[in-house]
């Protein structure tokens, strides 16, 4: 079979031939420089999608740092409160002077003041004291009604009341108590070391 040139072909043959060569052209044309792109395209597409997602989430964190930090204030708030009610040191000079100031506007005396042993808690310390008090039956109850609106906390127990045979200067009655104060541990770890 005789080859033709290009030129001796018809010229519907060669409008053909051109044709063919200009699709095929188009196609490697597409193949080499615009399928990356559109890869490449898509690729980005799903990237901003994976970003738009990490925003939203980062948006929703920012709202929530609002009301977090707000939570915060609140809760150091609370914890200086607490911190009035239980101080983070054992203070027994404090403690024996506000007891026996309220004993004073009581018209109470204290008879007795024993520090017992410490008793160590997980985030607090118990630190009881043993008291005896002399006074009238109504001092008694203003000296407790005094005790529960101070603003560190103080519990009482073992509370025995004894009527006197005698009256006396020093009142009525005889009272004794275990007059509970509470320490603070900032750090648990040294509970194991017996309170401060």
């Amino acid at each position: 079979m005789a080859t033709k040139s290009f030129h001796e072909l018809s010229s519907r043959s060669q409008v053909v031939v051109f044709v063919v060569l200009c699709v095929l052209t188009v196609a490697a044309g597409w193949q080499i420089l615009l399928s990356p792109t559109k890869a490449e395209i898509e690729s980005r597409r799903d990237r901003l999608s994976t970003l738009d997602a990490e925003v939203g989430k980062a948006q929703a964190v920012a709202a929530r740092l609002v009301a977090a930090q707000r939570e915060v204030r609140q809760l150091e708030a609370a914890l200086h409160e607490t911190e009035a009610v239980i101080p983070e040191e054992k203070d027994p000079q404090d403690v024996l002077r506000n007891l026996h100031d309220l004993a004073s506007d009581s018209l109470l005396d204290i008879s007795s003041f024993k520090p017992k042993a410490v008793v160590v808690k997980t985030e607090y310390t118990e630190w009881p004291i043993e008291l005896s008090l002399e006074g009238s039956y109504h001092d008694l109850g203003r000296f407790f009604d005094h005790i529960a609106a101070m603003s560190r906390l103080i519990s009482v127990s073992d509370l025995e009341i004894k009527t006197k045979m005698r009256s006396s200067a020093r009142g009525s009655v005889s009272a004794s108590c275990i007059a509970t104060t509470f320490v603070f541990q900032k750090d648990p770890a040294i509970s194991g070391s017996g309170g401060r």
